[in-house]
Parts: structure tokens; C-alpha cells; sequence
């Protein structure tokens, strides 16, 4: 991105689902070495590969995102919901997730917490993934969940202001096991809101 592309005015920051209509915003983001998971930021190859299965396959590619948040039809114990949204201004800002189980506030210990989110780095220092998760805690208050718990590292200062500002309440510092060893955590509980 441009300086020129950074300086365009934006819009109400607002979540979307993913659709085909704005994929090619979402493909651009890619192209630029943006990767949705931010523990694999600066993987080329990571993002490369997501670029090329987006490529050979727009319809699929969008299925297999947005595929987790369908509700469960089938017998035994429900998978882990996973509901997806676009961070968008008017052009892609990055995503968003809610990671839960229907019925529980309970995770899978695989699982980093409730939340995910990564913001493309041109959009970033604007508030953005503040107010995604304004947003997301009150789409977390509608399916039910009154507590959550979001995980960032611990020298990522940029996140932990992120999740401060929303009510981020710490409660512990650790490592988690779906990520290095070494790699300290810090968790948070935040208490979702009715009102976006």
C-alpha cells in the first residue's frame, strides 16, 4: 500500500461477513504479505499458499472460511463455532473471530481463548481492532457467552492496550499450548455487552 492509499479517508469501522463480493479486498491484503493468523506474520510461504488455494478457487476458498460458523446438523458432541468477520472501513482493515462452543464458555485447551484478530499493518494505530472487539463482544453477548477469555502475547503492548480499552480484565500469565513453550501469554477475561 501507498502512502497515498494509507491517507484515504475511512469510514465507521464495521464487521462484515466474508463474502465473494469483497474477496478481492481480502486477496489484496494477501498479495501485500498480510497474513490472517497473526502468529504466522511474515510467513511468505504461510501466506503464499492461502493466496494460491484463494486462487485456484475463490468459491471454495470463501466456503472453507466462513464454513465453521454454520450451525451443527449431525450427532455427538458440536464442534467449536467458529464465526468470522471482516474488519472494514470501506476497504479491508483484517479479521476477526469468536471461537466457542454453543451452551459453554469452555474451550478446548488447543484453543488461544475466544478471540482472534490481525489487522492489515497499513491499518493499524487507528483503532480498528478496538473496535472490532467492541463489536464482537456484543455478537458474543447474542450467542449467549457472558465471559470470555482473549489471549495476547506478553510483549505485545499493542494488543494488551486493545483488549484493556474493552474491559480486559488479567487474570493470568503462562504459556499455552498451542503455542512455543517459551512463548508467554498473557489471558484475559472480558464480560460482553449487550450494545456494540
Amino acid at each position: 500500500m501507498t502512502s497515498a492509499d494509507a491517507a484515504k479517508p475511512r469510514g465507521q469501522v464495521v464487521l462484515l461477513a466474508p463474502d465473494l463480493q469483497n474477496l478481492s479486498d481480502f486477496e489484496a491484503a494477501l498479495a501485500a504479505g498480510w497474513s490472517p493468523d497473526p502468529r504466522r506474520a511474515g510467513d511468505t510461504a504461510y501466506v503464499s499458499g492461502e493466496l494460491q488455494r484463494l486462487r485456484q478457487n475463490r468459491s471454495k476458498y470463501l466456503g472453507e472460511l466462513i464454513a465453521h460458523g454454520k450451525p451443527h446438523t449431525g450427532s455427538g458432541p458440536p464442534p467449536l463455532t467458529t464465526r468470522l468477520f471482516w474488519i472494514w472501513d470501506g476497504e479491508f482493515c483484517g479479521s476477526i473471530s469468536l471461537r466457542f462452543h454453543a451452551g459453554t464458555e469452555e474451550l478446548p485447551p488447543e484453543i488461544s481463548g475466544h478471540v482472534g484478530y490481525s489487522v492489515v499493518p497499513w491499518k493499524q494505530r487507528n483503532g480498528h481492532a478496538t473496535t472490532a472487539l467492541k463489536l464482537l463482544l456484543a455478537v458474543a453477548k447474542k450467542e449467549g457467552l457472558d465471559r470470555i477469555v482473549i489471549l495476547c502475547d506478553e510483549d505485545n503492548h499493542a494488543s494488551r492496550r486493545v483488549i484493556e480499552r474493552n474491559g480486559g480484565e488479567l487474570f493470568m500469565r503462562g504459556p499455552h499450548p498451542s503455542d512455543r513453550p517459551d512463548q508467554i501469554k498473557l489471558y484475559f477475561q472480558l464480560r460482553p455487552c449487550a450494545t456494540g
